[in-house]
């Protein structure tokens, strides 16, 4: 019972989202990390983390050295999170692995709209390594990651945004990326 109201929700978050990928942003769902690291479909899930969601927000890039407004071609954001992956080769306890959900933005405005977004954290092994006691083994959201294309720099640029700056996405609207092609860029929440 729990294993199919979880997929109801997860069902419907996932049309809530396509809805929202309307006129009104550039931005369309475009992978569910239902694969792993091989790319192999891993089937439905078997375990779920507790729901995230994420408040719509803007994105601004800039130049770091120039100042300059940049507009990047293409800009992926993925919502990412990790989950005991076991049987692993080479580790009789299992890994750790990053799955992800991503959208893709295809827009040429120098502020993108992001919208709303539910993350369902979620695994694919729900054995005993998990039901460990003190041990946390759900599958946890960790952040959100933002890859740059063509921003003038020679190679695509990516982003972390950690799960503790994603909590002032709540009171705040705006991410402001200075963009560094030589070394780290900053990212500004307001």
């Amino acid at each position: 019972m729990k294993k199919n109201i979880k997929f109801i929700i997860i069902f419907f978050s996932l049309l809530t989202c396509q809805s929202e990928f309307g006129t009104a942003s550039s931005c369309q769902l475009s992978y569910q990390g239902e694969g792993n690291a091989t790319g192999e479909p891993l089937g439905p899930a078997k375990i779920f983390g507790d729901p995230v969601t994420i408040p719509e927000f803007y994105l601004r890039f800039i130049n770091r050295e120039t100042k300059e407004v940049v507009i990047p071609s293409k800009i992926g954001i993925t919502y990412d999170w990790k989950w005991l992956e076991y049987p692993y080769p080479e580790r009789p306890w299992g890994v750790w692995s990053t799955a992800y959900d991503r959208i893709d933005c295809v827009e040429t405005s120098p502020e993108i709209l992001v919208p709303k977004y539910n993350v369902q954290p979620r695994g694919w092994y729900n054995g005993k390594y998990v039901k460990f006691p003190f041990i946390g083994k759900q599958p946890s959201f960790t952040g959100i990651g933002i890859i740059l294309y063509d921003v003038g720099c020679s190679r695509t640029l990516r982003i972390e945004i950690l799960k503790k700056e994603v909590s002032k996405l709540k009171s705040n609207k705006i991410i402001t990326v200075e963009i560094n092609c030589t070394g780290n860029s900053t990212v500004t929440i307001r």
